[in-house]
């Protein structure tokens, strides 16, 4: 990906409107660096794409959206995750039958260290969290102006309903530091016990 380009550019690559207008309309918001080329996202003609470049922090670019946005409904993504191309519609259903009662929903993720976690335990991934705009933003609201870069909003969605549709996420940066802990600590320790 270009360094030049414009978030208006990126989304015209990153989001697909392949599906014909299916209720509600949501706006997925993606935080995006310049180091990777995202996967593409299926949407619904009705709705919106917004990525959100560079930022104090994660938590800063995903509020930055959901502030941008127009829809009721958000839908979070990361730009390294791949979504099924029926995700958004699969979502949407979702929504549909159990938004009203539950406003903050998860989606199951497949892949990485830590594998499918229910996402109602310890904490949400937040490139699976949907959630009602008014809800997240109330959430989100005391969230530190000085967070560190990577310091992303999942702790405070902690009480998302879990749904059974999933996406493909690797390894996060947390979960690559803990294997290379644990592999530079393993060989010293085999090194000492074959002695």
């Amino acid at each position: 990906m270009g360094d030049n380009m414009k978030p208006e550019e990126l989304s015209a690559l990153v989001f697909k409107k392949v599906h014909k207008p299916t209720p509600p309309a949501v706006s997925v918001i993606m935080p995006f660096n310049l180091e990777r080329t995202p996967n593409p996202i299926m949407l619904c003609e009705n709705d919106e794409g917004i990525i959100v470049i560079g930022g104090q922090s994660i938590g800063h670019a995903r509020i930055k959206g959901a502030k941008e946005a127009k829809n009721e409904w958000l839908v979070f993504v990361d730009s390294d995750a791949w979504y099924p191309p029926e995700y958004i519609l699969q979502v949407k259903e979702y929504i549909r039958k159990l938004g009203e009662e539950h406003p903050i929903l998860a989606t199951k993720r497949y892949g990485g260290l830590l594998s499918n976690p229910p996402p109602h335990k310890a904490y949400v991934y937040e490139h699976g969290l949907i959630v009602r705009k008014d809800v997240f933003l109330e959430r989100v609201k005391n969230y530190p102006e000085n967070a560190p870069r990577r310091t992303d909003i999942g702790g405070l969605f902690k009480d998302a309903y879990p749904i059974d549709v999933p996406y493909y996420h690797p390894a996060t940066h947390g979960e690559k530091t803990l294997l290379t802990t644990l592999i530079s600590l393993t060989i010293p320790l085999t090194l000492i016990l074959k002695k």
